[in-house]
């Protein structure tokens, strides 16, 4: 699991190392995301620099966890804004 790194810095071990890598704010090139469900609920009082609301234009908690596996698997997160450089 790698947290807060810079995203090429994460891209580079995900490269070199033979096992899964899994990010939170470390960028799109890990192998796997994950992200608090209260920060893709939008519910955080202060969300972190690799939080998005996905609650925000879905109908429901299940809508805006299906439409976060969705970004994920399609590569449209984590996004610029969500990693740390």
């Amino acid at each position: 699991v790698m947290e807060c790194i810079p995203s090429l810095l994460a891209k580079k071990i995900t490269e070199l190392i033979n096992i899964p890598t899994i990010g939170i704010g470390a960028g799109p090139d890990c192998d796997g995301q994950v992200l608090v469900i209260y920060d893709l609920l939008g519910i955080s009082i202060k969300p972190p620099k690799m939080a998005k609301n996905f609650l925000q234009h879905a109908d429901s908690i299940q809508s805006a966890v299906r439409d976060y596996v969705r970004a994920v698997k399609s590569g449209t997160f984590p996004g610029p804004e969500n990693c740390f450089e």
